[in-house]
């Protein structure tokens, strides 16, 4: 079977409610295999004010290995902040790792991060105990996004973390195409935006269900429904011209840096900048784009809640509602029912992956101070005192 085809078999979860069904996820190929990107010192990054730069890096294999395939929706994949997972078909392996190989030295040259990329095969994953199954999640009926279920997501990000499996891969350019980074920070408009992961340890996956949909009760009596948490308005987006925020693009796109990438580049920013404020503030319509439908398409196609070994989700609150969640997490890790990590912001920001500006673009959303890195931190430190 084929990437499109394995694809296309998926099945699509009307409801993110849906997600902790287990027997809605399909195993993933033996003979595919699972690449993986992050950040090292990711949290010191970010202390550093480099959150946006930990973002763009973490979603640059993304963007490259879906541009390198260059079919329409056949990879699935999971943004974390400070870096993704893409399961890959056993194609063109030696070409993904120079890829990767590429993504690694350009970020390194680009923002001065470290970023650990490697592959592990769905086989190799299985013989030491771990699975990966996956599913789709509707988010509109142009865009889907894929979640994850098995512990193999979380051992191969551990896995990669300590050591880089494509270490002496000689680099092969990789294209960005459509990784974009123009807009503001959508600031709360409550008191926070909160980033959550949390991760359940039933003694068997029907309990794992169990705590998920205990989760699930109490996030929605905290929160509301998932529109009440939702951190992207459409009200609040507003494209940036400040050129550090940008320079952030630029300096991605233009790897490897020559004078002519990054004139041309810049003048390409410059010049959509201009005219898509045009062209959104007054819905105009050209020859492939209702310029109307992206702010709205693009609201719809944010990723602020995921499913990845664990639930993922990002929520503008009042602190009170943070405290109330926490409250309710912290007695669940006291039972050793699960573990999980929350970091506060007080803006979102979205890094957006754009096939085509009419629908075909998903967004990916973070805190601006962390958000994800930290959480993971806070998650991890959890798992260890409960040994896991």
């Amino acid at each position: 079977m084929n990437s499109e085809e394995f694809y296309k078999s998926l099945n699509i979860l009307p409801s993110f409610r849906e997600v902790s069904n287990y027997e809605l996820y399909t195993p993933i190929p033996d003979d595919w295999y699972v690449a993986l990107a992050d950040i090292r010192g990711s949290t010191d990054a970010i202390r550093l004010g480099k959150y946006k730069e930990v973002n763009m890096a973490g979603a640059s294999i993304i963007a490259a290995l879906n541009n390198f395939y260059d079919t329409e929706n056949i990879l699935p994949y999971l943004f974390g902040g400070d870096g993704s997972l893409i399961a890959l078909p056993n194609e063109d392996i030696e070409t993904v790792k120079g890829i990767m190989a590429f993504c690694r030295t350009a970020v390194a040259d680009a923002y001065d991060l470290e970023m650990a990329v490697g592959l592990m095969s769905i086989k190799e994953l299985r013989e030491m105990g771990h699975d990966v199954r996956v599913a789709r999640l509707s988010l509109s009926e142009i865009i889907d996004q894929t979640i994850f279920w098995g512990s193999g997501v979380t051992f191969a990000e551990d896995y990669i973390k300590k050591r880089d499996t494509l270490e002496d891969v000689e680099p092969i350019e990789a294209d960005f195409s459509g990784l974009e980074c123009r807009w503001s920070q959508v600031p709360s408009d409550k008191d926070e935006v909160a980033a959550y992961i949390i991760q359940a340890f039933g003694e068997d996956e029907e309990e794992s269900v169990e705590i998920y949909e205990d989760c699930f009760q109490q996030i929605e009596s905290i929160y509301g429904k998932d529109e009440s948490f939702h951190p992207i308005r459409e009200d609040a987006l507003q494209m940036t011209a400040n050129p550090l925020l940008l320079g952030v693009e630029w300096k991605l796109r233009t790897q490897p840096p020559t004078l002519k990438k990054k004139i041309k580049h810049a003048a390409m920013m410059l010049f959509q900048l201009v005219t898509g404020l045009f062209l959104m503030k007054f819905k105009k319509k050209t020859s492939e784009t209702d310029w109307g439908d992206y702010k709205p398409d693009l609201v719809r196609h944010v990723d602020y809640k995921k499913f990845g070994d664990g639930l993922r989700f990002v929520a503008t609150g009042t602190v009170q509602q943070r405290m109330d969640l926490t409250s309710f997490l912290d007695e669940m890790f006291q039972k050793k029912k699960l573990a999980y990590g929350v970091h506060p912001s007080f803006a979102a920001m979205v890094t957006c992956y754009v096939r085509s500006y009419q629908s075909d673009h998903i967004h990916f959303v973070d805190g601006t101070d962390g958000g994800y890195a930290k959480a993971s931190q806070e998650l991890k430190n959890r798992r260890k005192k409960l040994g896991i």
